[in-house]
């Protein structure tokens, strides 16, 4: 695993969404490692919706596409964004040439082999076309068409899922 971080100033929690945004439509430029997926029983109706998407074989089963996972910590002055995927170059260079602040000022972020030990909450899962947010108070799933690119999953969070989607926890697992 590798981990991209970037902090961003009180007042400046929009670069959430917007990174969330970026990665959605981040498509590597050269093949990369998918994982053949096997869905839990208490998620597979709500991913349900997006089997067959684009000819493709969905969430219940088959190849996934490169998978990135966004964490928050946030404090008073301010909080960091935490992204875990397999890879990280491609995807900070794609984010940094895409994401600047309100102010006009580019993000930069530092990656890591490891991450720094925060009180991190998982906020969503990209993969090319898709986000995946959980949300503690939806009831049920839903989904979304943000933009002709990229779509939106809104999943419960549920809490036994976002323990074991631990910063530390492998793509692959």
């Amino acid at each position: 695993m590798e981990y991209g971080m970037i902090r961003f100033g009180s007042g400046e929690d929009y670069v959430v969404e917007d990174v969330l945004m970026c990665l959605a439509k981040f498509s590597p430029p050269r093949p990369m490692k998918g994982y053949a997926v096997n869905v839990s029983d208490s998620l597979r109706g709500g991913l349900s919706f997006m089997e067959g998407v684009d000819g493709g074989s969905g969430f219940n089963g088959g190849i996934l596409l490169p998978l990135s996972r966004i964490y928050v910590s946030l404090g008073e002055d301010g909080g960091s964004l935490l992204i875990a995927a397999d890879t990280m170059e491609e995807r900070a260079r794609w984010i940094s040439g895409r994401v600047v602040s309100r102010s006009g000022r580019n993000f930069n972020g530092v990656i890591h082999h490891t991450y720094p030990g925060t009180d991190w909450t998982l906020v969503g899962v990209t993969t090319p076309g898709w986000m995946l947010l959980f949300d503690e108070d939806a009831p049920e799933a839903e989904q979304d068409l943000l933009d002709g690119e990229v779509r939106v999953a809104y999943l419960p969070a549920d809490e036994r899922l976002m323990t074991f989607l631990s910063p530390d926890r492998s793509t692959g697992r």
